[in-house]
């Protein structure tokens, strides 16, 4: 369990790092962008399209630090439905359910990558091949799977949601 939490904890901390340094390439694209505009009177090419995929890049990984710190969005009408007595087995069921999700949605993810990367398909302005930045999304579930299945078998490693804790 310890070593579960070690490792959860470390990769937290590579995702924020991820996740901070899209954001930091997404404003120096637009920044640079902004200054060749003011300087040079022309606008840097393919400055918005690096923004946008360092910001979706920021936004996949995110998730995965959301679901680290219990800040994630969930479905909450349901939480006084269970005795108190319940909820922890209700809480455990429910990492098990979105370990499940997870884990579909990484296939699906996985697909769509691959097939983007046989058929070779380009971003139209920059000319490069989109897969590599669609890595993002199966990293996405497999990590959110694999911490969910961690909260699963260790439910007190698992943060506590935001919302529950006020």
């Amino acid at each position: 369990m310890n070593a579960t939490a070690a490792f959860l904890r470390g990769l937290t901390k590579f995702e924020s790092i991820v996740a901070v340094t899209a954001l930091f390439i997404s404003a120096a694209a637009l920044l640079a962008d902004i200054f060749a505009r003011e300087f040079f009177k022309v606008g840097l090419f393919g400055s918005f399209r690096v923004a946008v995929y360092a910001t979706a890049a920021s936004a996949l990984v995110g998730f995965c630090v959301c679901i680290s710190h219990g800040s994630h969005l969930r479905i909450s009408f349901l939480d006084n439905a269970a005795p108190a007595a319940f909820r922890p087995l209700v809480q455990r069921i429910g990492h098990l359910i979105s370990f499940s999700i997870c884990v579909f949605f990484a296939y699906w993810a996985i697909f769509y990558v691959r097939q983007t990367a046989e058929l070779g398909e380009t971003d139209p302005s920059l000319q490069v091949v989109v897969w590599p930045m669609q890595l993002f999304m199966p990293w996405m579930f497999i990590s959110g799977a694999v911490r969910y299945f961690a909260y699963f078998m260790f439910p007190m490693i698992a943060a506590q949601d935001e919302e529950i804790v006020q």
